[in-house]
């Protein structure tokens, strides 16, 4: 939707500005642009991430949610979520979800990106933000139990491949670290 802040009276009013302005967020307020959800502890038969994009309209993708969107959400404490499809066509498009994931230790910020395929399948891509009070030594000794030496990414950002699809990248912060979990799925 386009929202031009030049006068659009031949009288130059400035209060039918203010109406077209207000008339234009209510518009803007009314469409669904993003579906959120907000998710408590005690998990449905259906997920959360499942039932936003069925609700979106999508279906090349719903079963890739409906596998992965649990792992996305955590099995533990509560989590909130929001999916962004494409508004006239959101099966043939990329769906977004976006997930804030709360235990009792930490909170998580989960970004999501299912994918329909030329194939006919779905392709999955997520980061996982964490921050930590530890330094990043003690993210990959304690939290994520990987006692080799840290390789870098280049001079701030070390990186712990798992696979050559699956990373967690520790970026060093004031008072502790960032880590980054980065993962493509071909499900």
């Amino acid at each position: 939707m386009f929202v031009s802040t030049m006068p659009v009276s031949p009288s130059g009013r400035p209060g039918f500005r203010v109406v077209v302005a207000v008339l234009a967020a209510m518009v803007m307020a009314a469409t669904p642009l993003a579906f959120g959800q907000q998710q408590d502890t005690a998990a449905p038969s259906v997920g959360t991430v499942a039932r936003l994009a069925g609700r979106a309209g999508v279906q090349t993708c719903l079963d890739a949610a409906r596998r992965f969107g649990p792992a996305l959400t955590g099995t533990a404490g509560s989590h909130a979520a929001v999916a962004m499809s494409h508004p006239a066509a959101p099966d043939a498009a990329t769906l977004g979800v976006v997930i804030e994931r709360n235990d009792a230790a930490t909170t998580s910020l989960v970004s999501a990106a299912f994918a329909p395929t030329a194939r006919g399948g779905c392709d999955l891509s997520y980061d996982k933000v964490d921050v930590w009070r530890k330094s990043c030594q003690d993210v990959a000794l304690e939290e994520l139990r990987h006692t080799q030496a840290l390789e870098r990414l280049g001079e701030q950002i070390a990186v712990i491949a798992l696979s050559p699809t699956h990373h967690i990248y520790l970026i060093r912060i004031a008072g502790g670290c960032v880590s980054v979990t980065k993962e493509v799925l071909y499900p």
